[in-house]
């Protein structure tokens, strides 16, 4: 296991909470380092939840979701209050936070150590669509990614490109108008076959840029190792790997009810970032795991959703334990 990266709140964070520190319930290495994952060029990445002080719940000129530091490293601090509720819907980010391994803490305490051994009461059913949700996410980057490889834009689309003027005549609006019409009144369902052609261009041009404007964003974004794996392979090897953890996770966590945030599999997903599954393995692989995983939805004996009464009655509690321990 490589070294834990290094944190120090005190000589890092850049922040003008100036009660941040005092109510930090905990510290942890978040990412690539927490599965077990990193390269040497990967980035540290710090996340946790902290209790803000009274003002933040019993008034209303303050207010405070989370405070976030970019860069490397890379900090999140949730407001306990939002950590709850993303926790609650199983989103895989913010569950992670509670199921790292120990040796990854930078910082606990008492209420993040209650918080630890309550952490199952997050768990349901719902891990299904939502860690398959971020999974397929990456698998539509995937694929955009290798139609660029393969097939890269030629240039930058004009108007003139799909028989439109160089002076737009309809806006985004206009052609919302024209579509609701024809989707909500028969009296509309027959327009003038111009403004119909017109209509259909606006939106082909408009989807042709956005497709170009993405693609010359992700040149512009990606680093070099890892514009080298994707022209080697012919996808984004990075993303593959990525996925593979978050659906290996989400049958894990139907199953036996766990998150392993350190990945017991982390040699394979680093041999799948380097490129060791082909672009059909990778495909064939998703879309048998996405039948395995409306199989284990429906015997996983997880509740559907989570007692929220006995998730906020503990979140309460870890308010107030925290403002007596930090008076």
């Amino acid at each position: 296991m490589s070294e834990r990266p290094k944190f120090d709140f005190k000589t890092q964070y850049t922040g003008n909470l100036k009660w941040l520190e005092k109510g930090i319930v905990n510290l942890t290495i978040h990412g690539s380092h927490a599965y077990g994952m990193a390269r040497p060029e990967s980035d540290v990445d710090v996340r946790g939840i902290c209790v803000p002080p009274k003002e933040y719940f019993l008034g209303f000129a303050s207010t405070f979701e989370q405070a976030e530091q970019k860069g490397d490293p890379d900090l999140v601090i949730y407001d306990i209050r939002k950590f709850f509720n993303l926790a609650s819907k199983c989103n895989p980010n913010v569950l992670e936070i509670i199921n790292t391994a120990p040796s990854d803490w930078i910082v606990t305490t008492p209420t993040f150590e209650k918080l630890y051994e309550n952490r199952h009461l997050f768990l349901s059913k719902a891990a299904r669509w939502s860690y398959a949700g971020y999974a397929f996410a990456q698998l539509k980057r995937i694929k955009n990614h290798r139609g660029w490889i393969l097939n890269p834009p030629k240039k930058k689309p004009v108007r003139s490109d799909f028989g439109l003027p160089d002076a737009q005549k309809l806006n985004a609006s206009d052609v919302g108008a024209v579509e609701f019409l024809i989707a909500n009144s028969e009296e509309y369902s027959e327009l003038p076959g111009q403004l119909m052609a017109l209509v259909n261009k606006e939106k082909a041009y408009k989807a042709a840029l956005g497709e170009w404007n993405s693609y010359e964003n992700w040149k512009a974004t990606r680093n070099k190792a890892r514009f080298e794996l994707e022209e080697k392979h012919h996808y984004d090897t990075k993303h593959a790997a990525h996925l593979v953890r978050l659906m290996r996770t989400c049958r894990e966590v139907l199953v036996d009810h766990t998150i392993n945030v350190h990945r017991p599999d982390a040699e394979e997903l680093k041999a799948v970032r380097n490129g060791a599954w082909t672009y059909d393995r990778l495909i064939e692989w998703a879309e048998e795991q996405e039948t395995l995983l409306d199989a284990l939805y429906e015997t996983s004996t997880l509740p559907h959703k989570p007692d929220v009464k006995k998730l906020d009655a503990l979140c309460m509690e870890l308010v107030e334990m925290h403002w007596k321990n930090n008076p």
